[in-house]
Parts: C-alpha cells; structure tokens; sequence
C-alpha cells in the first residue's frame, strides 16, 4: 500500500505538473490573443486615422488644381503664386504647394528661396529619389503618396502627396504637389498613451516605408530601403485581405508581434508592434505569482506526505504479520476505520474463497447463464445439448440435435472463410450470434475443446455463455454514438461557416446522413406556402421526388391535421388507405419542424418496406434530433435573411436603400472592368415636392413617394433598378446605356410620370421629375465622378425649369 500510495502521489504530481503547464499554456495564449486584438483595433484606428488624412489633402489638392486651371495655370505665374499662397495660408500643417510640369521642371513653389533657380526633379542630381514616385505620379488617378524624401527646399523629412491635373483629353497638365511634414504627421502619435518600445507607421503595398515612429536609429535611412521583414511576408500572404497580424523580425531586427490595417482608399496599410520579449515579461508578471504560490504549495504537500507514509508503513507492517494467525475481529487497528473494514474482509473472504472452489464449475454455469453442448467435428452437426442452451436460444433441445452448427449460427469477427474453418475443426468459434424464436439476436460466447470418440470419430465439447445483453447493447451504443457524433460534427460545421455554397449545403449532406442512418430511402423537408407543400430539399434513392416538387395541402404526406402536434409515425402504410395508394412507400415519419413557437415545415422520412414490428425507440429519438437540428438551421438562415432584407431596403418605399445601391453600383463598376458592359445613372428628384408636405401633410407626401416608387420600377429598363437616395430623391440603373439611350429613356419616364395622376386623401395630384443623367466613361472612372455628374445634371434641370432630362456630357 505504501508502494501504491507514493505511485498515486507520483501520478498527482505529474498531474499537477500536467495542469500547471496547462494552465501557463492556457495564460499565455488568452494573454496573446488579447494583445493581438488590442493591437489589430489600434491598427485599425491608425488607418482610418490616416486615411481621413490623406483624403482631406486629395480633396484640397483636386479644389486646388481646379483653382489653377481657372486662372490659366501654367501660363500665369501671378496667378498660380496667388493660389499657391492662399493654399500655403490655409494649410499650416503642410511644407506649402508646387506646380511641377510634366517633364519634371518646377514652375512655382512656395519654397523656393530667394532669387534660386527652380530645379528640374528629373534632371537634377539633388532629385534622384525623387524620379521614380514622380513618375508614377503621372500615371496615376488621384492622389499619388510618394516614399519620404529630405526636401532640399524645406531642409526637414516629408512626405510628398502629388495629384496629376488633367486635359479634358485626359493628358497630364501639370502636378499639384505639397508636403505632409514627418514631424507634424507623427506628432498624434507621439500623444498617445502606449507602452514602451511599440512601433507604428505606414507601409506602401510595394514594400517603402511612408512613416515609422521611432524610425529605428535616426537620420532617416529607413525610408531609403525596401522592407523585407516579416510584415511584407504577411501581406503577401494575405492578398485582399483587410487587416491581419503578423510575427518575425521587422525592419529594426526585432522579433516583434504586430497587427497591421489597410486604408480604404489608398495602397497604403497602417502596422502597429511591441518585442515578443516585451510580451514574454508582460506574461511573466502576470502569472509568476499564482506560479510560485502553486510550486510551494506542491513541495510542502510531499513533506507532509512522506512524513505520514513512514509513520502509517510501520503500522502496517505489524498487522501484517498478524493477519496469518488471528481472526478478523483479533486484528490491531491501524488507525484508520476504511483500512481496518476492509483487511477484515480479506479476512474473511479468504474462508470464503476455500469454500467456493470446491464446486467452482457449478457456480460459473449458474451466475454466467451457461449450458453446454457437443458436435460432429467435420460436419458440425449437434448430438447433444442440454437444457440451458436450450432456453438460451428459446427452443426445445429436440429441435436443435441433429442441426448442422453453420445452419444455426453465423460467426462474428472472422476476417475470412478460412479462419471460420480452423476456427471450427480446433478451438471453435468465439463468438456467434443467431436469430432466437422470439426475433431477437441471441449472442453467444464458445469455449471448445476436441475428444476422441472409442469409434475414432472426433467431436468437440463447448461451453456457450449468454452474452445477448451485453453484445446488444454494446451494438446500440455504438449506433447511436455514431449517429450523434455525425449530426454533431455537422452542427457544428454548420455554425462555423454559415456560408456554404449550395453544393455543400449543411441541411442536403445531414438529409443524406439522416436517411441511411435510419435504413431509410427517402428524406424529404417540405415547406407550407399557402395551399401547397413545397419540398426544399430532396434526398430519394428512387428519385420519385424532385426538389422544387409541389403537392396539394390534402395529399396524404402533408394532411395531417388530425395530429395536435403535427407528428405522424406510420409504421405500415398498407393499414391507412390514404398511404397506401403511394407507390413503393412502406412506412412514413413525418415531424413539423419547430423553432421559437413558429412552425417552418416539417421533415418527412420514407421508407420503402413497412417496419413490422414498429418504429425502434432510438430511431424515433435520432429522427426526432434531426428535425430539431433541421428547424434550428432553417430558422436561423430565415432570421438571417430578415435582417439583411431590413439593412438594404427601403421601409416606407420597399426600394434599395442608399447603401444597397451603392454596393450594387460598386459591383457593377467592378463587372465592367473585368469586360462586361458600362452603364448610367439617372438622379430623379419630384418637383416642388415640399408643396405637398406642406399643404396635404406628411401623410400625403408618404402616399405619394409610395406611388412614385411604383411607376418607377414599372418604368425602369430591363436589368435596371430603382433606389430611393433620399428625400424625395430616387436613383435609377441604367445597364449597357450610353448618355443619349439613358437621356432618351428616362424622357419617356419622365412622360409616364406626368402624365399620371396622384391620388392621396381622394384628391388627384400631377407630379413632375427633374432628371439628371450620369454615365461611366471607362474602366478607370469612379463612381462618385458619375454620381457628381448625374448631380450636375440635376441641379440644371432644376434651374432650367423642371421637368425635364438634362445630360451634362
């Protein structure tokens, strides 16, 4: 005992051990994967951070180069100086503004040092590093970030935003180019609250630092290489991907841990990182605490411990001795109640086990439920039974002599017919099973051994042990287990991915499952729409259904109202006369799936041949946890589809909303770029519509943009759509329409509607549309340049006199 007790007390150990470690485990990983969501938030907040920055200069830069083209820029050097100097006014926190011509000469800026000669930044040495970010300047739409330089003309580190202002032709006229001070675009950062030694910055996706706080050792030189750490490893990895983390050594030659963030509108991500050494001793003061507590605990339980074991293998060591030569009630007390009870019934049982073992044989065949028999060892043929093995298989012993073994019995586990053979001619067969008269499976277990018999013939003599209940219920188990395990493993694989395509559907593949597990050939959930059954998915081996398939609400699959709770278990369908007219359908199991007090349809299950003796009891539970799985899956895609049908719709119209139209605009732009075909748009807005609030009230207002969506739709053009911008503001699609087929069908829409009558609060009111009219001009426009026009159009429809269609372009 005291050799157990110290291997009980080395297993707690390591036990201890095991959970210990565990737990570290377990305390590191939770305190990662936080740190990992703070820094990917506080990335996330650096990108918008920056790119609202950048955007605000793109729109100043664009207002300032329309400025510029106004006053006859590059030709009038007054008024360029003039605009120049009022942007410089406006935008302290800017290094000032250049005009920079095409070929790289610099026509005005507001560095420029007295009496100096303005440089050429493609020819001049001092501008070496300026050549390459200029050039794809010009090649760019919108605002190009170049890679930070040491401004020859600011004497500080900036980081030069250039935007190309272009010809009606789309040539490049000249460059509008101003500077974002590294010392001004870092001073956020400086004021936050972080913890020491963490890095941030911003990355261009080609792999050149824009701006890095601290800028690891000084003097800049870190905007004069290409990154190649483990941030650009991630992003290469990632693709599209918005934002991410990433670990390895970074541009300092650290290992870090970092979380980096894309901006919306610009090639540009924001990073942020903390030294994986930082994080080790973060976790370290976290937990070393409860660790040495834990350790010291541990060591002053052994001492303890062996202490106790010395004193209690002594004690025991004396009633030892004594338990060969006294009677149980003689033995000394060791000091422990549970100790002493149970050495006195070893005591005990030792008398008892003499007593057994006298007639053991006879007390196995009793307790075991066991009987005995002999066969013919080369035919198998029975020549003697007795009485027990009679019961066990529920037959008079008459019945069973004279019957070859294979006739009765059919082995379990024989790889092959070989092994059944050697198996009968030597040891026999262990285990077997037969069909008793009762119906039931009868298991038994064989113990044989072989005789000679005085005429030379061999025979073998076998012990049979009932192990039905056990082999039964083992066969159960296993059954269902598998079942379970097979619906919870798609469960949840369902709840993991939410978003499997059709071909991989959840709901098809458990179908499936569910109706071989069943031993079933049909699985059918159906949906109730009005008067009809509308199957939605169809698992049939036959295929005499179809998905899509449609019956009547009285066909005798879906009648069912005489059940409360719409369940129906029809073991043989020959004894209903409504079932039995279904051709090849045996037995029907038919449950309403039911999820949060709504019934959503019901599952049905067929089978082929009628289940004579019923339903079993586990099949009813397996089928009765597939429609709750089933009803939990539908009801949940139903809830799903409700809130994405309320996020993108309209409520007082039942149009797209504003955001609806615009991903549906976006998606478009992006078809048409990969070569499908361009489109319009057209701005609709109802003439003197505050009239009608204002003289019929709100309500009328409401029955009239109700009425107005209506005629809109009806009107649009094949594949278009109708969104309801706002107000009394409408949007229409227009797809494969160029401006004069858009301005030409809006016209006749424009017509409908005037000509149409209003009714709201049994009054008839004439409403007019003003039509403005945008169209996507290329691969490389953008959507707010067609919106913007569309707007234009709009506004000058609006001053020309309404009702009308104006296109701009």
């Amino acid at each position: 005992m005291a050799d157990l007790g110290w291997r009980l007390l080395g297993g707690a150990a390591a036990l201890f051990a095991v959970l210990v470690s565990l737990w570290l485990w377990s305390s590191w990983e939770n305190m990662r994967r936080e740190q990992e969501e703070r820094t990917q938030l506080t990335a996330t907040l650096l990108a918008v951070n920056a790119d609202t920055t950048f955007l605000r200069i793109r729109d100043d830069l664009q207002q300032l180069g329309d400025v510029l083209q106004s006053v006859g820029a590059p030709h009038n050097p007054v008024g360029m100086a003039a605009a120049l100097e009022n942007f410089k006014a406006h935008h302290p926190g800017l290094g000032g503004a250049s005009v920079i011509l095409p070929d790289g000469q610099i026509a005005l800026t507001t560095a420029r040092p007295k009496g100096g000669e303005l440089p050429n930044v493609m020819v001049s040495p001092g501008y070496a590093d300026y050549r390459q970010d200029f050039a794809l300047a010009l090649v760019t739409q919108g605002l190009s970030i170049g890679r930070p330089q040491y401004g020859l003309l600011l004497r500080q580190w900036f980081i030069p935003l250039r935007y190309p202002v272009r010809t009606a032709g789309g040539d490049v006229q000249f460059v509008v180019q101003t500077s974002l001070l590294l010392e001004h675009q870092q001073s956020l950062w400086r004021g936050l609250s972080l913890k020491r030694d963490v890095a941030m910055g911003l990355l261009r996706d080609d792999g050149w630092l824009i701006s890095r706080y601290p800028d690891a050792g000084g003097a800049g030189w870190v905007y004069r290489t290409r990154v190649t750490g483990a941030l650009m490893q991630e992003l290469a990895r990632g693709g599209a991907t918005g934002s991410g983390v990433y670990t390895g050594l970074t541009v300092d030659g650290q290992q870090r841990d970092g979380a980096w963030a894309r901006l919306q509108n610009f090639p540009v991500v924001a990073f942020l990182s903390y030294p994986r050494s930082a994080i080790v001793a973060m976790w370290w003061r976290q937990v070393r605490l409860p660790f040495f507590l834990l350790a010291g605990t541990l060591v002053l339980l052994l001492a303890l411990y062996k202490g106790f074991m010395r004193h209690f293998v002594r004690r025991m060591v004396r009633i030892r001795k004594q338990m060969e030569f006294v009677r149980a009630e003689e033995l000394h007390s060791s000091g422990v109640a549970e100790i002493d009870a149970l050495l006195r019934k070893l005591v005990r049982s030792r008398e008892q086990m003499r007593r057994f073992a006298r007639n053991r044989e006879k007390t196995l065949l009793k307790a075991a439920q066991a009987g005995t028999y002999t066969r013919m060892a080369h035919n198998g043929v029975l020549v003697a039974v007795d009485s027990s093995f009679a019961r066990m298989l529920h037959r008079p012993a008459r019945k069973l002599i004279g019957r070859e073994w294979d006739e009765l019995f059919t082995t379990a586990a024989a790889e092959n017919a070989g092994d059944v053979s050697a198996m009968a001619m030597d040891s026999g067969r262990r285990l077997v099973w037969t069909r008793g008269s009762n119906g039931g499976t009868v298991w038994l277990s064989l113990a044989e051994h072989a005789e000679m018999t005085p005429q030379g013939q061999k025979v073998l003599h076998g012990l049979a042990i009932d192990v039905s209940e056990r082999e039964n219920l083992l066969r159960a188990v296993e059954r269902q287990s598998h079942r379970l395990q097979t619906l919870w493993e798609l469960a949840a694989g369902a709840s993991e991915d939410p978003t499997h395509s059709d071909a991989a559907d959840p709901i098809a593949r458990m179908l499936a499952q569910g109706r071989d597990a069943l031993g079933l050939q049909a699985a059918i959930i159906c949906l109730r729409l009005d008067e009809q059954c509308h199957m939605l998915y169809v698992q049939d081996v036959h295929n005499r259904f179809r998905q899509g398939q449609t019956l009547s609400a009285n066909h005798p699959l879906c009648a069912c109202d005489d059940h409360s709770d719409g369940s129906l278990w029809i073991a043989d369908t020959n004894r209903y006369p409504g079932l039995a007219g279904i051709a090849g359908v045996g037995s029907v199991i038919r449950l309403p799936l039911t999820q949060a007090h709504q019934t959503l349809g019901c599952l049905l299950l067929l089978g082929d041949a009628p289940q004579r003796d019923g339903f079993d009891p586990a099949d009813c539970q397996y089928a009765e946890l597939l429609a709750a799985w089933f009803a939990r899956v539908l009801y949940d895609r139903n809830q799903r589809d409700s809130l994405l049908s309320q996020a993108y719709t309209d409520g007082l119209t039942g149009l797209l909303n504003r955001r609806a139209a615009q991903l549906r605009m976006d998606e478009a732009l992006q078809a048409m770029r990969r070569g499908g075909s361009s489109f319009s748009v057209a701005l609709c807005d109802l003439d003197h519509f505050k009239l009608v609030n204002d003289e019929c009230g709100h309500s009328a207002g409401d029955a009239v943009l109700r009425q107005m969506a209506t005629t809109l739709r009806q009107g649009a053009p094949r594949g278009g759509w109708v969104a309801r911008w706002g107000g009394e503001e409408f949007l229409i699609m227009l797809p494969g329409m160029n401006t004069a087929a858009a301005a030409a069908a809006m016209d006749v829409l424009r017509s409908r509607v005037g000509q149409r009558p209003f009714l709201v609060s049994e009054r008839s009111l004439h409403v007019t549309l003003s039509i403005g009219i945008g169209t996507l001009q290329g691969p490389q426009d953008e959507i707010v340049r067609v919106l913007t026009e569309a707007d234009d159009s709009l506004y000058e429809a609006k001053r020309q006199g309404r009702n009308r269609v104006i296109a701009m372009r």
